[in-house]
């Protein structure tokens, strides 16, 4: 039966559901219900080519990324997961600061124990602690850079031949690993800043800094690289230093590596000592054995004289003879066009070479004078 409507009330049928009515029954009109209007599919007029559309779903807050769920939980949204790992990053970080500010020399005893602790909350809660210390966050630059340009200096370092890095910059190296080459380069730029060569070399023998070429390392059995290098204190700023190097197994790393080369930093600047095999460049025979130098990145353009010196080491009563290679112009950082380089005499490369000791090692000395 239709239920009637009150005709006091305002009608709005066209806002208003459909009548309610009673099922049909014997002995009772049946009344017919208004066919629904057809709206055509944009796309194709017959409205049986319309396809429902699909539920949404919900991305849980797991499946979202890294830096979005960080968000989120910074203005309390997320999963309690999420919000728990985002403050356990901002105490690491700013623990890591902390160290690195208020660096002493007794404060970088109790650091070690420290990191320990960050390392196993951040592993708790699923936090890659190497990625985190190697981020630039401290002013543009990685806790690294600040620990080797803030670190208080120890006046015995500077006469000790033995290399051991201070323990924050060592720990900080460790939960570092694997490095990135944009880690590397902030260490090699915080020594240069500082013109610490005694800490580079430090870097250079940590087997976590890499220095060493995964060919040499396979070669010669070792995860740091053999080679030595001292340099001299000139007597004074305008005088030319010296630096003394050694290469152990150089005949073989140079036909197999085809290049041996070593860093250093003196007058606030980074130099390049480099053997390698002439391969169609720098107007050298291919194949010829060469000897450049060069300037890492951030180091100014400099003028100079060089000396190459090798000694023969033949033993006996006879003297030694050296042979000079001498370079001089001006050296770009990082400009192949403008790196010094002179071949080397054929005799390295024989056996029994004078040049090389009896164990295969050679060892020289450069001299240069920086010009204006």
């Amino acid at each position: 039966m239709i239920v009637p409507s009150d005709p006091t009330k305002p009608s709005h049928a066209a806002d208003a559901p459909p009548p309610a009515y009673d099922g049909p029954s014997s002995g009772q009109a049946t009344i017919p219900e208004k066919p629904a209007r057809r709206v055509p599919s944009p796309t194709s007029p017959s409205a049986s080519s319309i396809r429902p559309r699909p539920p949404v779903q919900k991305t849980g807050w797991r499946s979202l990324q890294d830096g979005v769920g960080g968000i989120l939980a910074d203005v309390g949204l997320g999963s309690t997961q999420q919000r728990a790992a985002q403050e356990v990053r901002k105490t690491v970080t700013g623990l890591v600061h902390d160290l690195v500010r208020d660096q002493t020399l007794d404060s970088n005893v109790s650091c070690v124990g420290i990191l320990e602790s960050c390392s196993e909350a951040c592993a708790t809660h699923s936090i890659n602690i190497s990625s985190l210390l190697q981020q630039p966050y401290i002013e543009g630059h990685t806790p690294l850079y600040w620990a080797i340009v803030k670190r208080p200096t120890d006046e015995s370092e500077a006469a000790s031949e033995a290399f051991e890095l201070p323990p924050l910059i060592g720990a900080l190296l460790a939960y570092s690993v694997p490095l990135k080459d944009s880690t590397i380069r902030e260490a090699r730029l915080a020594c240069l800043h500082i013109c610490d060569q005694w800490l580079y070399q430090s870097l250079r023998l940590c087997p976590a800094y890499g220095a060493l070429a995964d060919k040499d390392r396979l070669l010669l059995g070792v995860n740091v690289p053999p080679d030595k290098i001292t340099v001299g204190t000139a007597a004074r700023h305008d005088a030319p230093f010296t630096a003394e190097f050694e290469f152990p197994d150089f005949q073989k790393r140079m036909r197999v590596s085809r290049d041996v080369n070593i860093c250093f930093i003196s007058h606030a600047r980074m130099w390049k000592i480099q053997f390698f095999v002439a391969d169609g460049d720098c107007n050298l025979t291919d194949g010829q054995w060469a000897v450049r130098l060069g300037l890492r990145e951030n180091s100014p353009t400099t003028k100079l004289a060089a000396t190459y010196i090798l000694e023969e080491t033949t033993p006996g009563d006879a003297p030694d003879e050296s042979v000079n290679l001498e370079l001089s112009g001006k050296l770009v950082p990082e400009e192949n066009d403008h790196r010094m380089h002179t071949a080397l005499p054929d005799a390295l490369q024989y056996p029994r070479s004078p040049f090389l000791t009896t164990d295969g090692t050679l060892r020289g000395k450069l001299t240069v004078q920086i010009t204006k």
